[in-house]
């Protein structure tokens, strides 16, 4: 099924085309889901993961979605109550190593880019870096054949421009926890997938998890920032308990130093 057919309230239109894009790259076919599933979406924005899953599953899926950001996490839950039939739980804090407090960058006109990461220090860095992405990420076909016959100066024009909204940013001062916490509260056995996409951050929500509880996730998949610099140390934390992990990077997340890396019993 397609991600088309839900259509989800949205903050921004355009970036719930990108979003839909961005989300085919989490289902190569080692990734396994059947019906029954549980699955935990960790940075879920207004819930495309989610509801890619849940058409893929036919509804059939127990689906937590962890979107920190206030006006993100207001969608997101309105879209839990309005198409995901009881079966999301739309949770507002997002996870870490530890219970803690922090002020996260939000970007109204860019919601994708929100992070505790990002500030006004380094968003000029980080608008060039997620320039180039997109950029290439057309002109590998994403988005529609029509943009990717644009050449390619125009294209970093445009795109540029579009994202001269990065600079526009509000700081919120957000809940995270670590996710044993959140298993133990929600009563959670198994886990078939955890997607992690959390703009940096991922190697914290993966300290957040006890020994105790790693046999219970079964699949990831994560998104990993600083490509170079984080792939193996987070590739490790999943070899290191048992788990086969596969690396992989296309051309347009290498124009970000951003990549993917999938791990499964």
């Amino acid at each position: 099924m397609s991600t088309e057919t839900i259509q989800l309230h949205c903050v921004n239109s355009w970036e719930a085309a990108f979003l839909r894009e961005e989300v085919r790259g989490y289902f190569t076919p080692e990734v396994d889901l059947r019906p029954g599933a549980t699955v935990l979406d960790v940075g879920a924005n207004i819930g495309v993961f989610a509801a890619a899953v849940y058409e893929r599953l036919g509804g059939d899926v127990r689906l937590f979605a962890f979107e920190p950001m206030p006006p993100l996490h207001a969608t997101l839950a309105r879209n839990a109550e309005e198409f995901f039939d009881g079966k999301l739980t739309a949770l507002p804090y997002g996870l870490a190593a530890a219970e803690h407090e922090l002020d996260f960058s939000y970007f109204p006109a860019a919601t994708i880019f929100s992070s505790s990461l990002r500030d006004a220090g380094n968003i000029e860095q980080e608008r060039r870096r997620v320039t180039a992405s997109v950029v290439e990420m057309i002109r590998q076909g994403g988005m529609g054949p029509a943009l990717r016959r644009v050449p390619a100066p125009v294209l970093r024009f445009l795109v540029g421009r579009k994202l001269r909204v990065m600079r526009e940013l509000e700081t919120h001062r957000v809940r995270v926890r670590p996710l044993s916490a959140v298993i133990e509260e929600q009563g959670i056995e198994a886990i078939d997938l955890l997607k992690i996409d959390v703009e940096g951050a991922e190697l914290d929500v993966l300290h957040g998890i006890e020994d105790r509880h790693w046999p219970l996730i079964r699949q990831s998949v994560v998104e990993v920032e600083g490509w170079a610099a984080n792939r193996d140390r987070i590739s490790e934390v999943f070899t290191a308990r048992g788990y086969t992990v596969r690396p992989e990077q296309d051309p347009a997340q290498r124009a970000a130093d951003i990549g993917m890396v999938f791990a499964a019993r």
